[in-house]
């Protein structure tokens, strides 16, 4: 497969096994490369070894929430420019209930998507958020 037709990588991040087991079977019928992280930590570790696309992110999480991953990724040249699409049970008020301000969320957040949400919406955010990209994101090279 050529790299301009390769699948695009995601990954989520969510402690729910149920919503991640049913995200993985939807998105790989829909031809994406998915990995999967039970909390930030092994999230951002993944990342690591193999920069994803997108990243689903939810954001109450043990070891180390979303806010803290978004930071993380942000301190990380190849993880910089990666898009994030948040998914959370909080609504409107996540930035509140972190002490952070949503008015400025950081800058890899492309997206909120709150649980339970319609499987046409984050498909349709997914495909803005990677057609949207980042003109500073460094290419990547698919082996």
């Amino acid at each position: 497969m050529s790299p301009a037709t390769a699948p695009k990588r995601i990954l989520i991040i969510d402690d729910d096994d149920a919503l991640t087991g049913a995200l993985v079977r939807l998105l790989q019928a829909e031809g994406y490369q998915v990995r999967c992280a039970a909390d930030g930590e092994e999230g951002i570790r993944l990342a690591e070894q193999e920069p994803p696309d997108l990243v689903l992110l939810d954001f109450m999480m043990p070891l180390k929430n979303g806010f803290d991953v978004c930071t993380d990724m942000q301190n990380i040249a190849n993880l910089r420019n990666v898009p994030v699409l948040v998914m959370t049970a909080f609504g409107q008020d996540i930035g509140e209930t972190h002490g952070v301000s949503m008015q400025k969320p950081p800058s890899n957040i492309r997206g909120r998507l709150e649980k339970p949400f319609e499987i046409n919406v984050l498909l349709e955010r997914m495909v803005t958020a990677l057609e949207e990209g980042s003109p500073a994101a460094p290419s990547r090279k698919n082996p």
